[in-house]
């Protein structure tokens, strides 16, 4: 039998996961979120200044301080070097990118992490609700344009505090987020960052994982992850909802990516990946003149959590500490490089 992260063994269980899904869905009649308006536009950057003033999303806006942005302050002896915007993946606890912050914050930048909509403290709360049904709720009812707006949010944060510390706006993103970060780069003219660290951005998929798209009708759908526990948001599975975000968000990046996001870049990718192929990133490089983004190959050490995917590349459990050690070591030298002496 293959290896149980093999490409052919997911494969095998996407497929027939799909299939029994389906069927699944329609013998139940749980295909909810069929109505056609629910199929989403990305923003233009007029939709982006701003949410609009919906009775939901007042009350996303309401909670975006206490739940969706968290800042932790530089814990170096010196001033501020940098302001950092962290985001993370799809149904991934925001708290797992957590060594990374710290090894920023160590390292003198004030880190801004944004929690997407359906991840960690980021839903609705009722006193009465358990938090997992209602950050699952909140998941189900995703889209792109939502999370590209809250990314833009919490981008406009990070800048007024990187202009007003007179620092350079550094991003990093891991699989999703990479992908809403770029997407945002490229898409809204306002926006910039000076430098970028990327943990397998979803640019591009392997094609078998296009497949999903067959589901896309049945929105409120939850599909099972086989990731370990410890990194899911929501344990239970994502839904189509969110599914369909991604592939919206694919879709919009490849209309909008550009050489305007020719600045220094640092990609971690495994050759391995099970979801991203890594070949992808040389391809845009040479299409798009990327020439100022740098591939870095990950090949992780012995001690890795054999459990973990090769796509998860964001902490020393899932690398091995050798591998992670290093990894930091160059993320930071590559955030300081050319810095002027002070």
């Amino acid at each position: 039998m293959p290896p149980k992260h093999s490409s052919v063994y997911l494969g095998a269980k996407i497929l027939s996961g799909f299939a029994a899904l389906v069927l699944l869905a329609v013998w139940n009649g749980n295909a909810d979120g069929r109505r056609p308006e629910e199929n989403t536009q990305a923003p233009n950057a007029s939709q982006t200044s701003g949410i609009s003033q919906t009775d939901d999303n007042i009350a996303i806006k309401d909670q975006y301080e206490n739940y969706a942005f968290r800042w932790y302050k530089n814990q170096s002896r010196e001033k501020a070097k940098g302001v950092a915007l962290v985001i993370h993946g799809l149904n991934l606890r925001p708290d797992k990118m957590q060594t990374i912050i710290s090894v920023l914050a160590g390292s003198g930048i004030d880190v801004l992490r944004l929690s997407l909509r359906g991840h960690g403290e980021n839903y609705t709360h009722h006193a009465d609700i358990d938090e997992e049904k209602a950050r699952l709720e909140a998941f189900k009812a995703v889209s792109f344009p939502l999370w590209l707006n809250e990314a833009y949010l919490a981008y406009t944060q990070a800048r007024e505090r990187a202009a007003q510390k007179k620092v350079p706006l550094f991003f990093v993103g891991f699989s999703l987020g990479g992908l809403i970060g770029l997407d945002l780069f490229a898409s809204q003219p306002e926006v910039h960052y000076d430098r970028m660290i990327l943990f397998a951005p979803a640019v591009k998929l392997h094609s078998l994982h296009y497949l999903g798209r067959i589901l896309s009708p049945m929105s409120r759908l939850v599909i099972p992850s086989m990731a370990p526990d410890s990194y899911l948001s929501n344990k239970k599975g994502t839904p189509v909802a969110a599914y369909n975000a991604l592939f919206e968000g694919l879709k919009h990046f490849e209309k909008h990516v550009s050489r305007r996001l020719n600045v220094p870049t640092l990609i971690f990718i495994d050759e391995d990946d099970e979801f991203i192929p890594a070949q992808a990133f040389e391809k845009l490089k040479n299409d798009k003149k990327l020439d100022q983004w740098r591939l870095y190959i990950v090949k992780k050490g012995a001690a890795a959590n054999r459990d973990a995917f090769h796509h998860h590349i964001i902490d020393e459990s899932s690398t091995g500490k050798a591998v992670w050690q290093k990894m930091m070591e160059t993320t930071i030298a590559y955030l300081f490089a050319n810095r002027p002496n002070e």
